[in-house]
């Protein structure tokens, strides 16, 4: 039997509590870290967008919520990347739908899976990062993208806005017109306040040197 429980967000632990009884043991939540390192090379990727590019990552799921990302697209000349194994094929037909209705299809790309250099590339030189899941225990790519200091829009959906906290935009709602407004205003907040700092900042909270110490100090504790 375990003598102290982990969670790697406040709201993975208030969900398992909501399900389970933990019979009043100790817990504690200790965020991962970021993989993302300043010491390696990044070259250019396999593919490399032709025009500005808004950026996002993620298992092709419907969990992800990718298919109201092409809204963003509307009124612009951006690209949306989107890099991940596809998990349902039916769903990544359905994204491309959507970019369809909106006669944006041409500026939709899917890369497939990538690398952790054409990962990092895409984070380093997108013009945003767009997050819009519904269901994230941690929100990996987040802090990613944070650690690059760039302007990144979730959803306000289970771990990420206490993941992104006050670095993050949160999309209202999907529906078209609200996230064109949320993205058009945050993206303009971001540039008038220069913002990269404070969300490099917010990246550092999540650093594998801090998830070690607090997992020694919770061992020392049960000594």
């Amino acid at each position: 039997a375990s003598a102290a429980l982990v969670f790697i967000s406040e709201y993975t632990a208030k969900d398992v509590q909501a399900h389970i009884d933990l019979k009043g043991k100790p817990y504690r939540i200790i965020y991962n870290g970021c993989t993302i390192s300043n010491t390696e090379r990044i070259v250019d990727p396999a593919y490399q967008p032709t025009a500005p590019f808004i950026f996002s990552i993620g298992t092709i799921a419907l969990k992800k919520n990718f298919h109201v990302l092409p809204a963003l697209l509307l009124n612009n000349s951006y690209q949306l990347v989107i890099a991940g194994i596809t998990q349902q094929p039916d769903y990544l037909r359905k994204i491309q739908q959507s970019a369809e209705e909106l006669v944006v299809a041409d500026r939709l790309i899917f890369t497939g899976p990538v690398s952790d250099n054409d990962k990092q590339w895409y984070y380093a030189h997108c013009e945003a990062f767009v997050f819009p899941s519904l269901s994230e225990g941690s929100g990996l790519p987040l802090v990613e993208a944070m650690h690059f200091g760039k302007a990144v829009f979730i959803s306000n959906s289970t771990s990420l806005p206490e993941i992104g906290g006050d670095a993050a935009y949160i999309f209202k709602d999907f529906s078209p017109a609200q996230i064109q407004a949320d993205f058009a205003a945050g993206m303009a907040h971001f540039a008038t306040n220069q913002r990269s700092e404070q969300v490099k900042k917010r990246a550092a909270i999540f650093s594998w040197e801090a998830a070690a110490a607090a997992y020694w100090d919770l061992y020392k504790s049960l000594l």
